[in-house]
């Protein structure tokens, strides 16, 4: 497997239509390290649904002119990880963001079905990352 500890990264506008991006952008990583085909269309799935969720809860809290939302993918101890996070305005976005995922249609049970593990921690800046992680193909 090649080194990719470096992460790759993009930043898209707060809004819903740009999602794809990001799902393409991050199934093109996959693809690089070696997932399959349904393994890759599982990862889509699980990045559009913790893109979605941040961009809801960014919406929830006003405008979103100006409000971004930032994607990483790097691998860490053989695992692919996935970064999505986005700054808030409200202290109480970490327990908000983990009930709107279980509230969702896909929601957390979906994710942690997909993926090996599913994370959802606060930074000191008051910035939410949702973390997806899955174990790279040998």
């Amino acid at each position: 497997m090649n080194d990719f500890g470096q992460p790759t990264s993009i930043t898209i506008p707060a809004k819903p239509e740009y999602v794809g991006i990001a799902r393409l952008v991050i199934a093109a990583f996959a693809g690089l390290l070696g997932f399959d085909n349904e393994a890759v269309e599982d990862i889509k799935i699980a990045v559009s649904e913790v893109c979605t969720s941040a961009i809801l809860q960014l919406h929830k809290e006003g405008r979103l002119e100006n409000r971004s939302v930032e994607i990483s993918a790097y691998v860490k101890n053989r695992d692919l990880v996935i970064d999505v996070g986005f700054a808030t305005k409200e202290a109480a976005s970490l327990e908000k963001t983990h009930t709107q995922l279980k509230e969702r249609d896909l929601g957390m049970s979906v994710l942690t079905s997909i993926m090996d593990k599913v994370e959802i921690m606060k930074t000191r800046n008051n910035a939410v990352i949702l973390r997806l992680s899955k174990r790279v193909p040998r």
